[in-house]
């Protein structure tokens, strides 16, 4: 009992220490070594801020892979993934160029998860846990773009992960990750919120959306597990997909930066602040995410029924928030 307190006290301390750690180098040296986000039309802040604060985040990752876990060929596939964030934090490599290599980490990811595919069904099913893997790093990715939203999406999806994996799915490996992966989110959020000194950067980001879709897939043993694990991921999941429908009725190039996202609508054009915003959405995911787990318990109408609902409430939602004049909601405020 004595060595298994400490494995968890390891667990939840050391990497909320390496995240602080390095939000803080970052925050200070950022200027000198190129990583810097600076402000453009897209942008939801007005001065330079470091970026790449997000690496404290995998390193932490890859020290508890290697020394707790020692799946060596597991955690070297998927910090790659960290790897390239940190290059586009840097260099900010093509769009395209990027997707590809994303797919061919995914491609291995999946392949040493689920092993190749002996059918036509599991080819297909092959298929989609790729474009799933590279799909949800690229969501996570979208939805980066103000104080605290990706600090608190990590830290409450992987404690939702957490308790999936050790109370229902008995993984207690992924349960450990997932807990180091909660530390270093919470490591990472002072310096982030209310007041960026520093940016997660696609060290950050890409790489929780990785790990996070990495671990489903581990995780999803049939339909119910997987309706339950990506409502740990509702809200990001959610303003991600209706965005790029939206767009793509419009006509938009879908492969060039933009600010349409519901959150970046109330952040930007409304004018609310970033910790209002970033909690709403943590509110909402934490919330459904429990309801989740219970229908879970509950069988598959229960799941389709929780899923439903969270689906129409926040595309009402959209629509209505969309729908008000920022000038309006200005004058509003300012009355």
């Amino acid at each position: 009992m004595g060595l298994i307190n400490d494995k968890i006290a390891l667990t939840v301390i050391v990497p909320f220490l390496i995240s602080a750690a390095c939000s803080v180098f970052v925050s200070k040296f950022g200027h000198k070594i190129a990583l810097v986000d600076k402000p453009n039309e897209r942008s939801s802040h007005s001065q330079p801020i470091p970026r790449g604060g997000g690496i404290g985040i995998w390193i932490s990752f890859m020290i508890f892979g290697f020394f707790i876990i020692k799946d060596m060929a597991f955690v070297l596939i998927v910090s790659a993934a960290g790897l390239l964030g940190f290059f586009e934090d840097s260099f900010s490599l093509p769009s395209k160029v990027r997707l590809m290599i994303q797919f061919v980490i995914a491609t291995a990811a999946v392949w040493l998860l689920l092993g190749l595919p002996a059918s036509v069904l599991s080819a297909i099913l092959f298929l989609f846990w790729i474009v799933f893997v590279t799909g949800t790093a690229n969501f996570y990715n979208f939805m980066d773009g103000i104080n605290g939203i990706a600090g608190l999406t990590g830290a409450i999806g992987f404690g939702l992960l957490m308790f999936f994996s050790f109370f229902i799915a008995k993984e207690p490996d992924i349960a450990i990750m997932s807990i180091s992966l909660l530390s270093a989110c919470a490591g990472f959020l002072p310096f982030n919120v209310p007041k960026a000194k520093v940016f997660m950067g696609d060290a950050g980001s890409v790489f929780l959306g990785f790990v996070f879709a990495a671990f489903v897939v581990k995780l999803s043993a049939d339909i119910r597990s997987f309706l339950c694990l990506i409502m740990f991921l509702n809200t990001f999941y959610a303003d991600a997909l209706i965005t790029i429908f939206y767009r793509w009725k419009r006509g938009e190039n879908l492969m060039k930066a933009h600010r349409s996202h519901l959150y970046q609508y109330l952040s930007n054009e409304l004018k609310l602040p970033h910790w209002l915003v970033s909690s709403i959405y943590a509110v909402l995911q934490l919330g459904f995410g429990l309801f989740a787990v219970f229908a879970y318990n509950k069988g598959i109408i229960w799941q389709l029924s929780v899923l439903g609902i969270f689906g129409i409430l926040f595309l009402a939602l959209y629509k209505i928030i969309k729908n008000i004049s920022p000038k309006l909601e200005k004058q509003r405020l300012y009355a």
